[in-house]
């Protein structure tokens, strides 16, 4: 029997242990597989280092300082950690810190538990249900945030206040008022909650009632006067995106008291008034109810302090904080363990209780592996599956080959000043000088993956800002490893000729003027007599060139699909058209090459002075052993017809090969 015991007393240990392993090793190959991102991690480690060298320096991707955009002293806590541990651990080293802190939050929760019961199952349910739900995992996407550190303090303070520790609790809650500008408020109901809970301890009443006061008081303090004062022409304070409530926090509370109706609707219902963000309210209080949540109903108090959390979620005017999505949940995901637990632990009957962690712990494991499916979410967009299910079959296959990359990375000096795209920024960012391509500014070094583009610009805009870094001859292409590219700025007086990157690829066109007719098959050919279109939407009533176009109706907006056979020595493709039409952007190129080589253009670039306009679909394609054909299209998407004429498509590849032998037409 005491070996059973002590079998049991291990569990716990086994549980933390187990999604430890999990935690460190989803952050460190998320981060060494290239898959962390300039928002949020890429900004973080910028800040962290700037703080760590006593400054506050201006951020290298948005206006102001980091400061200005959270009034948080969090990352300044862990200096002392940068200076231990950076030289080793460099970018890593906030995603080992925030594990770290999730660590110690499950653990306290733990402690917390074991202190209302002695039945070892509640708390071994309670650290497996911690690392079971779903909102543990989709805060991958985001890597690092202050939301995900500052709620980690509250299991740590609630665990110090119960057991009556209350100089340690108090210095965790400077730290944690101190962290998040939503902190204070969510405090003022944690006091609330626990007034309630020691109603008959009077010393707990009144610290809890100080400490509510010290909560307003700092709320107070810091949006009138520190946020206020670190503001500038430049960076407004601009995170309170309430409109429905009001334009401040004062005029939403003035709302919230005079139309508490009104308030309790916006909870439920979609209040943007676009019918495509139905049911995503909805779908975030399934999944947590589901999860352990309904429990809460049995002790309704606890659902007390769960009323700022969620309402910062749901009242916002960003329908991605409504739903399920990355850490827009982690506050509630951090204080649901603690609250379903503690009514867990008051059901006397121990076969009862038992039963209720098993089906509570099941329910939630099985709703977390259905959501983290994309096609179970209501907004499937933001889901990541490379970055939130480790047992994703292809979340261990980086993108390219990491020993390769990190050896182009390492040509770049630490000092010096660098341009890098979206998923390099975080492993270059703990420097001066950093900035997200494609601005370059003074950088010495362009660094860029092919397939990285900036979410703000179109994907045409990101690549004519790469072509123009591969023309412009004071540029060196000093290392390549596809589709990694590296650059470094002449010298003035550099010798060294233009090696232009495309002077050494191979080209072939494939051309159709819509002119040569195959007349016994009815077809329309390319310039090597490939099958190009149906000659039944061809029309002489406009045109670009010599006589003929095809026209797309609303009623057939789409021309025939081209498909090319990508082979692996394939770099590029460009595919462009002329098109004339009475309306904005109506008219596209769709170029899909299989899963995530979507790219889509109605971006005119050049407009002839017939009225005429180009478009040029620019993007390069992945070196596979078996790529995927791509397939080239026109589309219509106005209620006027559109007219098309000289399609061109041109491959760019290493070696001597032909589009004359892997083009077909499907119609």
């Amino acid at each position: 029997m005491a070996s059973v015991k002590l079998n049991k007393q291990r569990i716990p240990w086994v549980i933390l242990i187990f999604f430890g392993i999990i935690l460190f090793t989803m952050g460190i190959t998320n981060h060494y597989f290239f898959r962390t991102y300039t928002f949020d991690y890429g900004n973080y480690n910028f800040a962290f280092w700037d703080y760590a060298h006593f400054r506050i320096s201006p951020m290298p991707t948005y206006p102001g300082n980091f400061l200005q955009y959270h009034f948080s002293f969090t990352l300044m806590y862990f200096v002392p950690l940068y200076w231990l541990l950076n030289w080793l651990t460099g970018t890593y080293t906030l995603i080992l810190i925030q594990t770290s802190l999730i660590m110690i939050a499950a653990w306290y929760t733990y402690q917390l538990i074991r202190l209302k019961s002695d039945n070892i199952w509640l708390g071994a349910g309670v650290l497996f249900y911690y690392f079971t739900l779903l909102g543990r995992y989709t805060t991958f996407s985001c890597d690092v945030n202050i939301a995900v550190i500052s709620a980690c303090f509250i299991p740590v303070f609630l665990y110090f206040f119960e057991t009556r520790k209350y100089a340690t609790a108090f210095i965790i809650l400077i730290l944690s008022l101190l962290s998040r500008e939503n902190i204070p408020i969510w405090f003022v109901f944690i006091f609330l909650v626990l007034i309630i809970e020691h109603r008959k301890d009077k010393k707990a009443v009144l610290l809890s009632i100080l400490g509510m006061t010290l909560s307003v008081a700092y709320f107070i303090l810091l949006f009138k006067v520190l946020i206020p004062s670190v503001e500038t022409d430049e960076k407004q304070f601009t995170l309170f995106n309430y409109s429905a409530l009001g334009a401040t926090p004062g005029e939403a509370l003035v709302f919230v008291l005079q139309h508490p109706v009104e308030t309790i609707k916006l909870f439920f219902v979609n209040h943007l008034n676009d019918p495509a963000y139905d049911g995503v309210k909805t779908e975030f209080y399934l999944v947590y109810l589901i999860s352990g949540g309904l429990v809460l109903f049995f002790r309704p108090q606890y659902l007390i302090w769960f009323i700022p959390i969620v309402a910062q979620k749901v009242l916002n005017d960003s329908v991605l904080r409504w739903g399920i999505a990355t850490y827009y949940s982690i506050e509630v995901v951090t204080l649901l363990p603690l609250s379903v637990f503690l009514v867990l632990s008051g059901i006397k009957k121990r076969v009862v209780q038992n039963t209720l962690v098993a089906v509570t712990c099941l329910a939630t494991l099985l709703t977390t592996f259905r959501m983290l499916d994309a096609p179970n979410h209501r907004m499937q967009w933001v889901t990541n599956p490379f970055k939130e299910k480790i047992y994703y079959h292809r979340y261990f296959k980086p993108d390219f080959d990491i020993q390769k990359v990190n050896s182009v990375l390492k040509k770049i000096p630490p000092q010096a000043a660098v341009s890098a795209s979206q998923r390099f920024f975080p492993h270059l960012s703990q420097r001066f000088g950093v900035t997200l391509f494609p601005t370059v500014a003074d950088a010495q070094y362009v660094l860029f993956s092919v397939f990285d583009d900036y979410f703000m610009h179109s994907h045409e805009v990101n690549e004519a800002a790469r072509e123009k870094i591969f023309s412009d001859p004071n540029w060196q292409l000093i290392a390549e490893e596809h589709p990694v590219f590296l650059f470094k700025r002449k010298e003035p007086d550099s010798n060294k000729s233009f090696d232009d990157y495309f002077a050494n690829l191979h080209t072939d066109t494939l051309f159709c003027s819509y002119e040569i007719l195959d007349q016994a098959n009815q077809k329309i050919l390319f310039n090597n007599q490939r099958i190009a279109e149906n000659s039944t939407i061809i029309t002489n009533q406009k045109s670009f060139s010599d006589r003929h176009s095809i026209e797309l109706s609303p009623k057939n907006p789409f021309s025939s699909i081209t498909q090319i056979k990508i082979v692996p020595d394939t770099i590029k493709l460009q595919v462009s058209a002329w098109y004339f039409s009475k309306e904005e952007k109506r008219a596209h190129i769709i170029a899909n090459c299989g899963k995530g080589f979507y790219f889509i253009n109605n971006e005119p670039d050049t407009i002839s002075p017939t009225g005429w306009k180009r478009l040029t679909l620019n993007f390069w394609l992945p070196q596979q052993k078996a790529a995927p054909d791509c397939s080239i299209s026109l589309w219509n998407t106005g209620s006027d017809p559109v007219y098309f004429d000289d399609l061109r498509i041109i491959k760019f590849y290493k070696e001597a090969t032909s589009l004359n032998t892997d083009l077909s037409s499907d119609h």
